[in-house]
C-alpha cells in the first residue's frame, strides 16, 4: 500500500546584522486581513491570495513598497501603502491556481536613501491563502559608508511517498519500508531520514528504505521523518505483525481476574535494573544477589525490559500518584513538595470507586522533610507533613514522612490517626508488618471488598537522607557472605556493595512474607524500584551508564514486573512504561477513565494481551533545582536524547546500550534528533520558562 504525503513550509534562516535597517515580509498562512490595492474579498475566492504581514524594523520609515506577480502566463503589480505605519497587514488576491509564480518585493525609505528588494517562488491552491516568507535585501548609504543586509530562505522537505509492504505479516517476516522525499531548496544540508516504530525492531532506521521486523504480534505505528537539518517532515501507517493464537492471552480487560481486583504496589527505593537478577545483561562482576520472591513473582507474571523512573525518589513517587510530569506539578527535585490542589490517585478513588480501600505504609516524602528522627526524636515538620497526606485524600498512612530514617533499628511509626509510636523493629520487617494487619483487617471487616495498597519500602535506601552509610541487616533475613567486608553486625554503617546486596535480599524476605498473605487470585501485584542505584554501591563492571540522579539509563531504568489476577500474559514485554503508568493503571484496574491533564498510560492491556499497546509511544524523565541544574531524556523505542545542563546528546540503544557514543552532532541522524526534539517542543508548550534547555 502507498500513502502519498505532500506538505511543505518555509522559514527564515538569517545572519545576525548590527545594523537597524532590517525589514521583514511574511505571508502568513490564513491571513484574514483586508485586501489590498482595491480588491475584493471575491478577487481571492476565484483563485487563490497571500497573506502579508509586515512590520517595520525601528529606526525606519518606509515610503512605498511594490509587488509583482509573474508566472503561468499572468501578471499582476500593484502598490503597498505604508507611509507612518509600523505594522500593516493584508491580502493578495486573485491568483490563479497554480506552480511556480515569482513574488517580487521592493520597498523604498522615506528619504529615498535605502531600497531594499526580494524575490521568491510560491504555488497557489484555489480558496487558500499561500505561506512564503520574503528577507529583502539593501543596501544601506551613509556618508562613511554602507552594510549589506542579507539573508536567505530554507524550504522544508517534502515526503511525496511512503510504501510500505505489506501492511500485515505473519510474525518471523519482514515488512519493507521505502519513501521518496525531495528538498525543494537543496538547503542546509542533505536529507537525512528516520524510521521509528512503537513495536517491532526496524533495520538500518536512517536509510531511505528499510525493514521491519518483529517477534511478537501486534499493530505499530510506523513513521518517517526527513529533515534538511533545520526543517521537517513526516508521514506515518501502521503494519501488522499477525502470529498464532496462545491460549489465555487474548482478550484485554483482565481476562480471567476479578471485576475490580486488589491492587498491591510494591515500591523499593534505590534499586535499580543492573541490581536485580531478572534483568542478567546489566548485571556487574560480583553477579545478582539472589531474591527468590520477586524471582518468583517475576516468572508467575510479565517483566518490562524497557520501564523508567525519575532519577531520585520523590519526583517519582509524585509521577505515580498524579500521572504527571515533575514540570507541570513542580516537583522536579528530592524533598520538593507536591501541591496539595493536584488530583490524585486517591482523590479519584475515593470520588470515583469509593468502594476502594486504601493506605500508604512506608516512605511518603511528598510533604518536604530530610529524614526521619531516632525513636522518641523530634520531629517539627511532622504536623505540616501529616496533614499533607490528609491533603492528597490518603485515608490511612503509617511511617516515614522524610527521604529515610536515621536509623533501621530505631525510628518512628507516623500515623495520620494518631501520635507517633517509637520502635526498635527493623524498618523493612515493620512495615511488612503493617501491610498484612491491614490486609488481614481487610479480609476480616470487608470480606470481598476490594483494596489499594501502596507499599513504599525505604529498603535498601541507605539509613539518612543522602546515599551513605548502608547498614547491615538482621541475619536472618539474608544470607550474603559479607567476609570480604569483615562481617560487620547488624546495625553496622557500612556502605560497600556486599552491603546493600544485603539490604535488598533482606527486603526481598519481606516481601515474600507479605505475599504469602495476599489472594493472587483477586490481587494485582505491581513491583518497582523509584530510581536506580546509587553510584557509591553500584557494582564494578555493571552494563549501564549512570547511577541514581543521573539521566542515563543508570539513573532511570529500574525494574518493573506485574503479576497476580487476570495477569495471563507471562515472560517479558518490550513495550516502553514508565511510573507515571502506575496511575492510569490502577485506575483502570478500579473500573475508572484517568483524566486528560495526566501523562499517564494504563498498561492494564498488555497484562492479557501481547499484540495490545498502551498508547505510549515515548518516554521522559526529569531532574532540576526548579529551571536550574536541568537533566532529562527523552526516547522512543531506539533512541534517546538527552539533555544535561543544556547540553543535548543522542544515543541509539539498540546499537550501544551503555550510551558511549553521542550521535548528536552526527549529521546522518539529523531526522532521528528532530524527531526527539519536535516531542520535546510538545512537552514545552505547557511548561514554564526554562525548562527545557
Amino acid at each position: 500500500m502507498t500513502h502519498r504525503r505532500i506538505s511543505a513550509g518555509l522559514a527564515q534562516r538569517l545572519s545576525v546584522v548590527p545594523v537597524v535597517l532590517v525589514l521583514g515580509f511574511g505571508f502568513l498562512q490564513g491571513c484574514s486581513s483586508k485586501p489590498l490595492d482595491g480588491e475584493s474579498a471575491g478577487d481571492a475566492e476565484r483563485g487563490g491570495s497571500l497573506g502579508l504581514s509586515l512590520e517595520v524594523a525601528d529606526g525606519v520609515t518606509l515610503d512605498v513598497v511594490t509587488y509583482s506577480i509573474t508566472g503561468n502566463g499572468f501578471t499582476k503589480t500593484g502598490t503597498i501603502d505604508v507611509s507612518g505605519a509600523p505594522t500593516i497587514s493584508g491580502t493578495i488576491g486573485g491568483i490563479p491556481e497554480g506552480e511556480d509564480y515569482t513574488l517580487t518585493l521592493t520597498a523604498t525609505s522615506a528619504d529615498g536613501s535605502t531600497t531594499f528588494k526580494g524575490s521568491a517562488a510560491f504555488d497557489v491552491t484555489a480558496g487558500k491563502t499561500t505561506a512564503v516568507t520574503i528577507r529583502l535585501k539593501g543596501t544601506v548609504k551613509a556618508g562613511n559608508g554602507s552594510v549589506a543586509v542579507n539573508g536567505s530562505l530554507n524550504v522544508a522537505p517534502v515526503i511525496d511517498e511512503l510504501t510500505v509492504t505489506p501492511l500485515t505479516v505473519n510474525v518471523g517476516r519482514a515488512i519493507s519500508l521505502r519513501s521518496a522525499a525531495r528538498d525543494p531548496d537543496s538547503a542546509p544540508a542533505a536529507l537525512t531520514y528516520y524510521w521509528s516504530t512503537t513495536g517491532g525492531v526496524i533495520s538500518n532506521p536512517i536509510a531511505p528504505t528499510a525493514t521491519l521486523s518483529s517477534d511478537r504480534p501486534g499493530t505499530f505505528a510506523v513513521t518517517l521523518t526527513v529533515s534538511d537539518g533545520e526543517l521537517t517532515a513526516s508521514s506515518s501507517t501502521t503494519v501488522t505483525f499477525v502470529g498464532e493464537e496462545v491460549g489465555g492471552g487474548g482478550e484485554g480487560g483482565g481476562a480471567g481476574g476479578p471485576e475490580q481486583p486488589n491492587v498491591l504496589l510494591i515500591i523499593a527505593d534505590d534499586w535499580g535494573a543492573e541490581a536485580t537478577s531478572f534483568y542478567p545483561e546489566l548485571v556487574g562482576d560480583s553477579g545478582a544477589v539472589p531474591v527468590p520472591n520477586v524471582e518468583a513473582l517475576a516468572n508467575s507474571g510479565l517483566v518490562f525490559d524497557n520501564a523508567w523512573s525519575t532519577p531520585a525518589c520523590s519526583m517519582t513517587r509524585s509521577t505515580i500518584v498524579t500521572g504527571q510530569y515533575g514540570y507541570r506539578t513542580g516537583v522536579t527535585s528530592v524533598g520538593a513538595v507536591l501541591p496539595t490542589d493536584t488530583v490524585t490517585l486517591f482523590d479519584r478513588l475515593n470520588e470515583d470507586s469509593p468502594e476502594y480501600a486504601h493506605a500508604l505504609f512506608g516512605k511518603y516524602h511528598l510533604g518536604g522533610g530530610l529524614f526521619d528522627p531516632l525513636a522518641g526524636g523530634t520531629f517539627a515538620d511532622a504536623p505540616k507533613i501529616l496533614q499533607h497526606v490528609r491533603d492528597l485524600g490518603i485515608s490511612t498512612f503509617k511511617g516515614i514522612l522524610g527521604g529515610a530514617v536515621v536509623d533501621y533499628y530505631s525510628w518512628n511509626v507516623f500515623d495520620i490517626d494518631g501520635p507517633a509510636k517509637p520502635t526498635t523493629t527493623f524498618a523493612t520487617t515493620a512495615l511488612t508488618d503493617l501491610a498484612i494487619d491491614f490486609i488481614h483487617d481487610q479480609n476480616e471487616k470487608r470480606p470481598g471488598k476490594p483494596w489499594f495498597l501502596y507499599q513504599a519500602y525505604n529498603a535498601p535506601h541507605a539509613a539518612n537522607g543522602g546515599n551513605s552509610p548502608y547498614q547491615v541487616p538482621p541475619p536472618y533475613l539474608h544470607s550474603v557472605d559479607l567476609s570480604s567486608v569483615g562481617n560487620p553486625a547488624p546495625g553496622t554503617s557500612a556502605t560497600n556493595v556486599p552491603v546493600y546486596k544485603a539490604n535488598i535480599q533482606s527486603l526481598d524476605t519481606e516481601i515474600g512474607r507479605l505475599l504469602q498473605e495476599v489472594d493472587l487470585e483477586n490481587t494485582v501485584v505491581v513491583f518497582v524500584g523509584d530510581n536506580g542505584t546509587p553510584s557509591v554501591v553500584k557494582d564494578v563492571g555493571a552494563r549501564i551508564r549512570g547511577s541514581k540522579g543521573s539521566a542515563y539509563e543508570g539513573g532511570v531504568r529500574v525494574p518493573f514486573v506485574v503479576a497476580g489476577a487476570g495477569v495471563t500474559r507471562h515472560g517479558r514485554a518490550d513495550d516502553l512504561v514508565q511510573t507515571n503508568d502506575i496511575f492510569a493503571t490502577v485506575l483502570s484496574l478500579a473500573g475508572v477513565e484517568k483524566d486528560d491533564v495526566s501523562s499517564s498510560y494504563s498498561i492494564e492491556p498488555l497484562l492479557t494481551d501481547e499484540t495490545a499497546t498502551s498508547g505510549r509511544t515515548h518516554s521522559f524523565t526529569e531532574t532540576s533545582n526548579g529551571t536550574s541544574n536541568r537533566r532529562y531524556a527523552i526516547r522512543d523505542k531506539r533512541f534517546k536524547l538527552v539533555s544535561n545542563l543544556g547540553v543535548r546528546e543522542l544515543y541509539d540503544l539498540v546499537a550501544d546500550p551503555l550510551e558511549t557514543t553521542d550521535l548528536y552532532d552526527s549529521a546522518p541522524y539529523a531526522a532521528v534528533r528532530a524527531s526527539l526534539e519536535t516531542e520535546i517542543d510538545v512537552l514545552n508548550q505547557d511548561a514554564r520558562p526554562g525548562y527545557f534547555p
